[in-house]
């Protein structure tokens, strides 16, 4: 992650962040100031998608660190309760572990929708408020939950920008119009699958742009050569693929075996937006993009508080866990950071109630956040300053190119070139 030289505004910012959330606000207090925020995390820590739960909650983690350094929440130290949601067995147990045994009644989660669609019932049921940020099935606000959020992007956030992309700046590159773009669309067929794909579609569908063919496949098969033989015989100018990180790296593994290379592959996050997939892949995974949680903004775009949230979440990050932070990592923290400090730290109390009532009310500008996202919810409990990115591979970093306001550099490798030549 790049980030801003900005030492003199860092250490200004959080001296004032420091004094702000230690000596005022509605839990501020001697009494208050004994006790802690608990928060549970529930995260698939182990399974197949550990590696999204892990990357997630460790940008929590240093959100917390960063807040408990500066002095707490309003004289409040906020502790971190680990739950392990490997699956919608998992999500409800662990949740229920943490309401009954630990006294937990605010959660944030859940890095997939099987997870944190469960989980936010449980902590709902019991009183609880629900936090979520990378969950993105869109039935996820459409429950009736009073005190359920999402911080993040729906499936519909996550999936249009990919064609928009493609519409816009694929197809120039490589010289066709759009119209006449034979584009397939490849998903897994979980939650996660079904609708961030059935957006692509959709948004696809409204700028002209015709859906040559789509399926889907199961999410536990280890076997994509038979979807291979179709895009090989098909042929298409354009793949979006939504996927997990296993089939992501089955998927690319079993083209190469096959010798077939598409001109232009699109991946709408989660498998092909996190650095294991480059680890797996190698150089192959130079000229892939992905539809995504924003990497980083643009500093220019940012606030002043924001270019010293990136400069020290950087800092920390790497600190503690010894490798840059990725987009999963930078979104666990946005959703961190802006649960504790722009709605615990503005609410009456921990009720769920007075959460709900402060989240409502929230109004945080665009930019405020280090992925240049900003807060303001409908009445469902959907974050309407969220949006998506697209960033591409570049030697084997995750680069922005798009929207402008996050760009960092120009696409490259449109065409893909053969296997040996990334």
């Amino acid at each position: 992650m790049t980030v801003p030289s900005h030492s003199k505004l860092s250490r200004r910012t959080f001296a004032g962040l420091a004094a702000a959330t230690s000596i005022c606000g509605p839990f501020a207090g001697s009494a208050a100031a004994q006790d802690v925020v608990k928060i549970g995390a529930i995260f698939p820590l182990t399974g197949a998608n550990s590696v999204f739960g892990n990357q997630n909650y460790q940008g929590v983690d240093i959100a917390v660190d960063l807040i408990n350094d500066a002095g707490g929440i309003n004289g409040r130290k906020i502790s971190l309760f680990k739950g392990d949601g490997q699956s919608p067995q998992g999500a409800i147990s662990e949740t229920n572990r943490l309401a009954s045994r630990e006294g937990v009644g605010i959660f944030v989660g859940s890095s997939t929708s099987a997870a944190g669609m469960v989980a936010s019932q449980e902590a709902e049921r019991n009183g609880g408020f629900y936090w979520e940020g990378m969950a993105v099935a869109n039935s996820y606000t459409e429950r009736g939950f009073k005190h359920a959020f999402r911080m993040g992007l729906s499936a519909s956030g996550l999936g249009q920008p990919a064609p928009l992309y493609t519409a816009e700046v694929l197809a120039p590159l490589l010289k066709i119009e759009p119209k006449n773009l034979k584009v397939a669309v490849v998903a897994e067929d979980s939650a996660f699958g079904v609708d961030v794909s059935k957006a692509a579609i959709e948004q696809a569908e409204k700028l002209g742009i015709k859906i040559a063919f789509r399926e889907l496949y199961s999410a536990r098969t280890t076997d994509l050569s038979p979807l291979v033989l179709k895009l090989r015989s098909l042929s298409p100018d354009v793949i979006i693929a939504t996927q997990f990180i296993n089939d992501a790296i089955l998927l690319q593994r079993q083209m190469k075996e096959m010798s077939y290379t598409p001109r232009a592959f699109v991946g709408t996050s989660a498998g092909h937006s996190t650095l294991s997939f480059a680890e797996a892949i190698g150089n192959d995974v130079n000229g892939i993009f992905s539809s995504s949680f924003p990497l980083e903004a643009n500093p220019a775009s940012l606030s002043e508080g924001a270019r010293a949230d990136l400069t020290a979440f950087a800092r920390r990050y790497k600190a503690k866990y010894n490798v840059d932070p990725a987009v999963q990592e930078s979104l666990g923290f946005v959703v961190g950071l802006s649960l504790i400090r722009d709605v615990i730290g503005k609410a009456a109390s921990t009720k769920a109630q007075d959460l709900r009532a402060a989240a409502l009310k929230a109004d945080v500008p665009v930019g405020a956040y280090i992925n240049g996202w900003g807060m303001k919810f409908d009445d469902k409990g959907q974050n309407q300053r969220a949006f998506g990115s697209v960033v591409q591979w570049q030697d084997k970093r995750m680069i922005p190119v798009y929207p402008q306001a996050s760009k960092l550099k120009e696409p490259i490798l449109v065409p893909l070139p053969a296997w040996n030549a990334r």
